[in-house]
C-alpha cells in the first residue's frame, strides 16, 4: 500500500468526516517527441522524451463550509529506444522495441478548508525519480516516401523510489497506515499512435 491512491484513502480514514471521491487517478495521456536513427538492416536507435499527468480530489461542501483536497500528479521521461531488424521505412512490418530510462515525477498537494468566513490552505510539494524499462511492439506503416505511421502497445514499469520534500531527500511521504514511502505509481499498458517524418542520409 505504497501508492498516490492508497495515500488518498488514508486521507479519508483521518478525516472526522467523509469527503467525496470525485476524482482518483484516472487514465491519462502520454505526449511523446522521438528521434529514431536505423542502422541499415541491424537496428533502429532513438531518444524520446515524453509526459504525462493525473490528479485526484476529495472534497466535501454543506450549509457552512467546504472542503476541498486536491493531489495532481506530473511526470517526465526522457529515454532512449531500440527496434531491432531492417530500417524503418522499407515496408509496413511488425517490429518488437524494448525502451528505458530515466523518471523524474512531482506531487502537489493542496488541502482547503473554509467554514463560514474564514478558510485555511495547507499546500505541499513532493518529487520523486527513478528508472523504467517499456518493452512493446510497434507495426510501422508507410503513408509514403516520408510520412510514417506507428501504432505501438507497450508496457510501462518503473523503478521509482519514493516522494520526498524539494531538497529534502530525507523528508519523505509516507502512508501512516503501513509505514511506507510512497511512490508515483504510472505502471501499465501503452497504447500509442507515432506520426513520423523519415528521410534517407546520403553516403559517399
Amino acid at each position: 500500500m505504497n501508492s498516490p491512491k492508497e495515500f488518498n484513502q488514508t486521507i479519508v480514514d483521518f478525516l472526522p468526516f467523509k469527503p467525496v471521491l470525485t476524482d482518483n487517478f484516472p487514465p491519462y495521456f502520454f505526449y511523446k517527441a522521438e528521434v529514431l536513427y536505423s542502422f541499415s538492416n541491424i537496428l533502429t536507435l532513438g531518444i524520446n522524451l515524453s509526459k504525462a499527468s493525473t490528479g485526484a480530489r476529495l472534497s466535501l461542501a454543506d450549509y457552512s463550509g467546504k472542503y476541498t483536497f486536491d493531489n495532481v500528479q506530473k511526470g517526465i521521461f526522457p529515454g532512449i529506444k531500440i527496434f531491432l531488424g531492417k530500417a524503418i521505412g522499407e515496408s509496413n512490418e511488425l517490429k518488437f522495441s524494448l525502451a528505458g530510462g530515466a523518471s523524474f515525477s512531482t506531487m502537489k498537494i493542496n488541502e482547503e478548508i473554509i467554514v463560514f468566513d474564514e478558510s485555511t490552505t495547507d499546500k505541499q510539494d513532493f518529487n520523486a525519480q527513478g528508472l523504467f524499462v517499456q518493452p512493446g511492439i510497434c507495426y510501422f506503416i508507410n503513408i509514403d516516401s516520408n510520412i510514417k505511421i506507428g501504432v505501438e502497445i507497450s508496457y510501462y514499469y518503473g523503478f521509482e523510489k519514493g516522494y520526498h520534500a524539494p531538497n529534502e531527500k530525507k523528508q519523505k511521504l509516507y502512508n501512516t497506515d503501513t509505514g511506507k514511502s510512497i511512490k508515483p505509481q504510472w505502471d501499465g499498458i501503452r497504447l500509442g499512435i507515432t506520426g513520423y517524418w523519415g528521410f534517407i542520409t546520403s553516403s559517399k
